[in-house]
């Protein structure tokens, strides 16, 4: 079986999102029409940890 994955370019080739909301870097385990997995890089200056919580930055959500 072929292993399908995308990058950040195949992604934005797909999808009208754009940074800083494309939260996309890199699909995996692809099964067509069922399932994949995404991976987002999560880096500590991001948009997403400014302010939650100031000097101690916490992913939201965890």
């Amino acid at each position: 079986m072929n292993k399908i994955e995308l990058n950040k370019k195949d992604i934005e080739n797909l999808l009208p999102h754009r940074e800083p909301m494309l939260l996309i870097d890199k699909l995996t385990n692809i099964v067509p029409l069922k399932s994949a997995t995404a991976i987002m890089y999560v880096k500590k200056n991001g948009f997403y940890v400014q302010g939650h919580f100031p000097g101690q930055p916490v992913m939201p959500g965890v």
